[in-house]
């Protein structure tokens, strides 16, 4: 906790008052004045006031700081050039630090100074960093994965996709269309965060040692509401089938992953092969076991169920919400594709 007590305007003016009227001027005699009143004075707070008393004597009474009293910034030059500098290389998509900011402000320092001024001669402490951060606004963000959008362009892709699944609602049947997604399932809670007594000198978490485990989850649901059995993709030796276990399905993947084989499989279990009708839809993000050797699985599915109902139009439909088909590239962003059965 600081043991600094901020001292009010106009205390500050009451004694400057009493130097001139019942000290004769002299700054020191007012700690015994007042420290009979139990007021705790230092005699280098009492000079500095002395020292600055016209603007003191002139403040608003009721404020609890001087206006303008704070230290001046070293060099406003000095901070605009280290500023375009972090901008510079945010535009080109470089890692800026607190370490580098303190290297670069020293560099400058000693470029628009004098000849005898070198990088020793300003120290760029941590406290100083963190000041020139929070008067330009700048703060330590983690990476992030996907791109934020403006709003007109997530309008006009939200448009384009909604219009392709629109246009098929009508020969769609919600009973067999499923939306599906992945998710990673860790065996303990990552976060190295948690809620404990301010003042604790250790914060301490217990943990198994297996943080970083994971198994993976597919999750899917029919587009009345019915769940399906989640799939759980364990470490291991692929096997030619899903074993059940309870009302779980698992499999095993040589590092835990969704890849195109497994997933082909997944579609398999999710529509039986007997099943031959036209109404059947997928709905998933474009990830790239989505959206590679997948796409050519329902095609194939497509084409065998087009000739067993000796039928010669094409049944698999791919539509992004960029409004194109999906390719390898499209595995960016938050596109949605929907593949009709």
């Amino acid at each position: 906790m600081p043991t600094r007590i901020p001292i009010s305007i106009w205390r500050k003016q009451e004694v400057l008052r009493w130097i001139e009227e019942g000290g004769d001027g002299v700054p020191t005699r007012a700690i015994k004045h007042f420290s009979a009143k139990g007021w705790k004075l230092d005699g280098g707070s009492v000079h500095r006031w002395w020292r600055d008393r016209e603007q003191l004597l002139a403040a608003d009474p009721a404020s609890r700081r001087r206006a303008r009293g704070g230290r001046r910034p070293l060099s406003g030059a000095m901070e605009e050039a280290l500023y375009d500098e972090v901008v510079a290389k945010r535009l080109k998509k470089k890692k800026v630090t607190r370490a580098w900011i303190g290297h670069m402000v020293r560099v400058i320092f000693a470029c628009q100074g004098t000849t005898s001024a070198s990088p020793d001669g300003f120290m760029a402490s941590p406290h100083w960093i963190t000041g020139f951060l929070r008067r330009y606004g700048l703060f330590l963000r983690r990476r992030t994965n996907l791109t934020t959008l403006s709003d007109d362009k997530l309008v006009d892709r939200a448009v384009s996709y909604m219009t392709f699944p629109q246009s098929a609602k009508p020969t769609m049947d919600l009973h067999r269309t499923i939306l599906m997604d992945e998710t990673a399932v860790y065996f303990e809670d990552a976060r190295n965060q948690t809620v404990d007594i301010i003042g604790s000198r250790h914060v301490v978490i217990r943990s198994t040692g297996f943080s970083s485990m994971r198994i993976m989850a597919v999750l899917a649901v029919t587009a009345t509401g019915k769940k399906l059995p989640p799939l759980l993709i364990w470490k291991g030796k692929a096997l030619p089938s899903f074993d059940k276990i309870g009302g779980v399905y698992v499999a095993h993947q040589p590092r835990a992953w969704v890849d195109s084989k497994l997933l082909k499989r997944w579609i398999d279990l999710a529509f039986p092969l007997v099943d031959t009708g036209e109404e059947k839809h997928l709905v998933w993000d474009s990830m790239r076991a989505h959206i590679s050797k997948v796409k050519a699985k329902c095609a194939a599915r497509n084409r065998a169920t087009s000739a067993s109902a000796r039928r010669s139009r094409t049944c698999c439909t791919w539509r992004s919400m960029r409004g194109r088909k999906a390719t390898k590239s499209s595995t960016r962003g938050s596109a949605t594709l929907a593949c009709r059965l």
